[in-house]
């Protein structure tokens, strides 16, 4: 099912960044939140909606609520397949890493794929390079794809991409301040016993506001008896936020599943890997079944299907520290660092066959969660592109 997250008030998110009253005045926000915030949101909804906290942590909810929300030391069947900003009916995927902008006439462009130069002195251990290879200043871009520009980028139409931003390529991208804004907040710490403010304990959070029509849309598994709408708990400080249903033939349900079918063609033996969600990798940057001993080659295998694959190039971003507060033991998750959304992997095909390679990669890639930790939570969702 698919479910529509409009929030009633403005939310805050904030980032993996230490926030320490009194030594900190000004705590860091992150949005779209990481995908783990509305997973875990969805679940303490289920949890209270048959039960309570108490009966979470003493196993006594009903035995089908369980085998959904799981228990404090496990995860039940609840599934996230990641989490997108959805606008005017149709989600949007956050520009690609190996997408830039001209910053005088504001085009965006590829960058170009290339092999790696023999005289090229750096660190970087990968066969192929992404570069910009002309003298004009580009930029990262801040923008959101529409599902039909993203689908002409994942078919490698790099024609839309040498278009304008603005005026003729209108229907293909949404601009940042389009889809929300950050409104600052200012507040300080009282004592609970009299009620007045501390000293020192001044501080400030950015609250995102989303725009008119604006909202969040995720694709959540595993759970059956599921209201059609309501209002759940969402974000750093609890505000109430509605969610819906989205039913099959509406609006977002109709675009994720043409991406779905979208069919790979394997001609030159290579694809990229989109991530849509943040993905938090054992090796860091790196997956683990990559060896990077091995000249960067792994074979991916998954519910007894396997491929064969060797990592040619890559255009991902700053880490991300994702931590989060685990309910049951009252104490900070551990801190990782996430690729970004947006990041973008080149792989090469180490097989002969590449009309069935092709069915397998996107059996095992296309739209899955490839993160080595909590991808059932939504984390690493991956889309195939050429």
């Amino acid at each position: 099912m698919f479910l529509k997250v409009t929030p009633l008030d403005t939310l805050f998110f904030r980032s993996g960044r230490p926030f320490t009253k009194g030594e900190d005045s000004w705590a860091d926000a992150v949005f779209p939140p990481h995908p783990g915030t509305l997973y875990s949101a969805i679940r303490s909804f289920l949890i209270f909606r048959y039960g309570g906290l108490e009966d979470f942590r003493n196993k006594s909810l009903r035995e089908d609520v369980k085998r959904v929300v799981g228990t404090p030391y496990e995860k039940g069947s609840l599934k996230l397949k990641g989490l997108f900003l959805y606008s005017n009916e149709t989600p949007l995927f956050i520009a690609p890493k190996d997408v830039v902008e001209d910053s005088k006439e504001r085009k965006l462009y590829c960058l170009d794929y290339l092999k790696r130069p023999s005289l090229m002195i750096s660190d970087y251990k990968l066969s192929d390079v992404l570069v910009w290879r002309k003298s004009e200043k580009v930029e990262t871009p801040d923008y959101w794809l529409t599902a039909e520009g993203f689908k002409k980028y994942l078919k490698g139409e790099k024609g839309i991409l040498g278009i304008g931003v603005k005026g003729d390529s209108r229907g293909m991208y949404r601009e940042k301040n389009e889809l929300f804004v950050f409104e600052p907040k200012v507040g300080i710490e009282r004592n609970p016993y009299t009620a007045t403010s501390k000293e020192g304990y001044l501080y400030r959070i950015p609250l995102v506001r989303l725009k008119k029509d604006v909202a969040l849309i995720a694709e959540v598994e595993g759970v059956e008896d599921f209201p059609e709408e309501g209002v759940l708990q969402l974000g750093g400080e609890g505000k109430a936020v509605k969610f819906e249903k989205i039913r099959d033939g509406d609006g977002g349900v109709i675009e994720f599943e043409d991406l779905r079918r979208m069919e790979l063609d394997l001609g030159n033996g290579y694809f990229k890997l989109y991530l849509a969600t943040p993905a938090i990798f054992e090796k860091g940057w790196l997956p683990r079944w990559i060896d990077e001993s091995g000249d960067y080659e792994g074979k991916y295998e998954y519910n007894g299907i396997e491929v064969k694959l060797k990592l040619m190039a890559c255009a991902i971003g700053r880490a991300l520290p994702i931590g989060g507060w685990d309910i049951y033991k009252k104490r900070p998750k551990p801190m990782r660092k996430a690729v970004p959304a947006g990041s973008v992997y080149y792989f090469k095909v180490l097989e002969d066959d590449l009309k069935e390679a092709a069915s397998k990669i996107k059996e095992l890639f296309h739209f899955k969660n490839i993160s080595d930790i909590n991808p059932d939570e939504g984390f690493g969702l991956s889309i195939v592109g050429v």
